[in-house]
């Protein structure tokens, strides 16, 4: 750690498998081995994305680059490559959250979060404002989310071991001191591997006084906890049956809708709740399977936002099977249709007004709702 409390890349570690090649292969099975030795892989696919204004997308990959794009209403261009860096730890960016002040926060590596700041109107002058630290136990940072809530705002990170941290974000220093952790973790995880990775954070509330957010997790929590005291309200798994656990989350005005990877033909990969204010739970409402191939094994939904078309808001899905789903969430769920787009495994998804979605597994694409 140097005098201004950025900490230094502990160097390589161990490239982690994408969680989809992971349920995959524990279904299936080992396969007949090769007289070969495995000298490692290097995954270049999206892992994260998040939009900084209406016009400008950032996403994270697994080979540790950070990307912002220029959205472009051109059919022929598709989004420009506005500003490229590289992760200081050169791990890969599993988290990517917008912050005030022209800044996003970004992982590192287990110990830290980078934060990134642009000059200026555009994204091209993007560069690192610093690394800040935070105990190794809590892993890399696998979710994030920015709040008003504190003096001057507040981050909130979900983290590979289970846990929540709360920062203090002052936008003009550009710094971000850690407030503290919160265990979230399921003594009793629905994955077979003992994982409890928060894959997502979403706000339900926000003011400059308090926030309240909700967290998904792989160990198949759904939690709500309030910020920046960190006060647990209530903790529930989204599906007693689950064999996988929340690959992400979305709420828009009490409406959840909860990404997994399902099992088997009865199993669902789609959930939507409502939120009970009194207790701060969330309510089930209905479920989905959106699948191609029914005689696949798993159905791995790997992101899904909210958005809005012509007739009304609207949800939006990215699946395994290289699908963008598309449909609607009232009284149930209701199907409008699909669009296999773009490579298998899954894409990172993100929508913004007015009506722009953006999907990247390895090539970047843009849809207008």
């Amino acid at each position: 750690m140097d005098s201004l409390g950025n900490v230094e890349s502990a160097g390589p570690v161990a490239q982690p498998m994408p969680a989809v090649l992971r349920s995959r292969q524990e279904l299936l099975g080992p396969e007949a081995d090769l007289p070969i030795t495995d000298s490692g892989v290097r995954y270049s696919m999206a892992q994260s994305l998040a939009w900084l204004d209406a016009d400008h997308f950032a996403v994270g990959c697994w080979d540790g680059t950070l990307r912002v794009f220029a959205f472009t209403t051109s059919v022929t261009d598709g989004p420009l490559i506005n500003r490229s860096v590289n992760s200081p730890a050169a791990q890969g960016v599993r988290m990517v959250a917008r912050l005030p002040g022209r800044s996003l926060v970004s992982s590192n590596d287990d110990r830290s979060v980078a934060l990134w700041h642009a000059p200026g109107d555009g994204w091209s002058g993007l560069a690192l404002a610093g690394t800040f630290a935070h105990d190794p136990s809590l892993g890399a940072a696998t979710s994030g989310y920015a709040v008003r809530a504190g003096a001057t705002g507040s981050l909130v990170v979900g983290h590979s071991s289970g846990f929540l941290s709360v920062w203090a974000h002052d936008p003009e220093r550009r710094r971000l001191t850690f407030l503290r952790s919160v265990d979230l973790r399921n003594p009793a995880p629905v994955n077979p591997w003992g994982l409890h990775d928060i894959n997502a954070v979403d706000k339900v509330t926000d003011s400059p006084r308090v926030a309240r957010v909700v967290t998904g997790s792989e160990d198949g929590y759904v939690c709500v906890v309030e910020i920046p005291s960190g006060e647990i309200l209530s903790q529930r798994v989204f599906n007693p049956e689950a064999q996988r656990g929340i690959n992400d989350l979305g709420v828009r005005d009490g409406a959840l809708l909860v990404a997994n990877c399902s099992v088997g033909p009865s199993d669902s990969n789609l959930w939507y709740y409502t939120l009970d204010r009194k207790n701060w739970t969330f309510e089930l409402r209905d479920r989905a399977n959106l699948i191609i191939d029914s005689a696949r094994p798993q159905a791995f939904n790997f992101n899904t936002v909210w958005g809005a078309y012509s007739g009304g808001p609207c949800w939006f899905a990215s699946t395994e099977e290289g699908a963008l789903w598309m449909g609607t969430a009232d009284t149930g769920i209701e199907v409008i249709g699909r669009r296999e787009v773009t490579n298998p495994l899954g894409s990172a998804l993100g929508w913004t007004a007015p009506g722009r979605l953006a999907m990247v597994a390895y090539d970047p694409r843009e849809f207008t709702t």
